[in-house]
């Protein structure tokens, strides 16, 4: 080899020795730099490993985990704020925990039964009075509602089964007991579930009965001594007349005065009586039309009759004795007879009678007593209107219904089934 030869050879061996010098050092450098940054981002790794713990554990509902201060400010906020947070929701689920208690408590503790099923008509929950109701002593949640009907009062299976609100009487031991029975369907947690309420309404039912009977002996007492007192007087004036023969034209007068009061306590007592002695309906098909016919020739105010029916079955003569009384109110609420009317539509299977005026409306109060019987905002007014035509209704199967009008006035309405 020639020496020009040796020599180039020899300075790529140095060059390639260099390079591989070099390299290592490179490498030794990025080792030693890795290890560096490891440390010193340590604290920052462990304090988001800490972080990403944290908020795992918030979905599991676990709010008692916390982040220590490691001592560096960088992250020391980032701590800080992740254990405010924590410590927020700790209180939350600790204030919604103790309502929850208080709400289970006044829930457990009331006197209406109360069922909760979802969907699938399984229990997710009860209280004491409803495992009384069903006569169980274990817990119900977990069980099928729909196997448990059977535990219940017959008189209210049909009404639960049906999902239906409404009134029930059941006889035990020869003693009426009264429920209210509502069922409601709402949505939660974006499932579908139904509440049934059974509230025993028997000792309140009880307290309104004697108030009623005590309300209606005092009326009848204001009215026998309002009639009573002026014929005793009178009956003592007619004796003086005719122990003096030269008064005796005013017998007349006298005799007259004692019928007239007479007369006005006959038609007081027949109206309580027709009241008490309110006949069932004798249901019959009706021509619709002939009959609104003669609605509108009877009752003297504007009629507007939207229907396409043909029949309805009622019984007519009670369901104008309804609408005449109605009519008459609203002739007595201080209405112009112009602004009296009555609307009787039809809204698929039922017929929708409404008598409407611009009197002077009711109060609340007034609403919720206006059909109770004996009750009346009237001065010389019976309290029998109004609940005998309730009566009227409910025997067909409907129930009366008052509400004001926007600008004055009443309504009154009602509705039939079509059959």
């Amino acid at each position: 080899m020639s020496l020009q030869g040796a020599i180039f050879i020899t300075a790529l061996h140095f060059e390639f020795e260099l390079w591989v010098s070099l390299l290592a050092a490179t490498l030794l450098s990025l080792l030693v730099l890795a290890i560096s940054l490891s440390y010193l981002l340590s604290p920052l790794t462990s304090m988001l490993k800490a972080v990403e713990d944290g908020v795992s554990a918030f979905k599991d509902g676990d709010f008692s985990l916390t982040i220590h201060k490691n001592g560096y400010r960088e992250i020391e906020n980032i701590a800080g704020l992740y254990n405010d947070l924590a410590g927020i929701l700790r209180d939350e689920r600790m204030n919604i925990f103790q309502r929850e208690l208080l709400l289970d408590t006044v829930i457990q503790s009331t006197p209406v039964a109360l069922i909760l099923t979802n969907n699938n008509n399984h229990i997710v929950y009860s209280n004491h009075a409803a495992r009384d109701l069903l006569g169980l002593k274990r817990r119900l949640e977990g069980s099928n509602f729909q196997q448990l009907l059977a535990h219940l009062p017959e008189e209210l299976q049909q009404l639960t089964a049906d999902k239906s609100d409404g009134l029930v009487t059941q006889i035990k031991d020869d003693q009426s007991i009264v429920y209210n029975v509502n069922c409601q369907q709402f949505v939660l947690n974006g499932a579908t579930h139904f509440l049934y309420l059974y509230n025993n309404l028997t000792d309140e039912m009880s307290r309104k009965e004697i108030d009623m009977w005590k309300r209606v002996i005092r009326l009848i007492s204001h009215e026998l001594n309002n009639s009573l007192a002026p014929i005793s007087s009178l009956s003592q004036s007619a004796k003086k007349i005719i122990d003096q023969p030269e008064h005796i034209h005013l017998l007349k007068e006298v005799m007259d005065t004692i019928g007239s009061r007479t007369q006005h306590l006959s038609r007081f007592i027949e109206q309580y009586a027709k009241f008490a002695k309110m006949p069932k309906p004798k249901l019959e098909q009706v021509e619709l039309q002939p009959f609104c016919q003669h609605l509108q020739t009877l009752l003297q105010v504007k009629c507007e009759f939207s229907f396409v029916a043909s029949h309805a079955k009622f019984d007519p003569a009670q369901l104008e004795q309804v609408l005449i009384n109605l009519v008459k109110n609203a002739r007595e609420s201080g209405s112009a007879v112009d602004d009296i009317g009555l609307h009787l539509t039809q809204q698929a299977n039922r017929l929708n009678f409404t008598v409407y005026d611009r009197g002077n409306g009711m109060t609340e109060s007034q609403m919720q007593q206006a059909l109770l019987p004996f009750y009346t905002t009237k001065e010389k007014g019976s309290g029998v209107g109004l609940a005998l035509c309730n009566e009227i209704v409910n025997a067909h199967g409907g129930k009366l219904r008052l509400f004001n009008r926007d600008h004055g006035g009443l309504c009154v309405s009602f509705e039939l089934v079509l059959s």
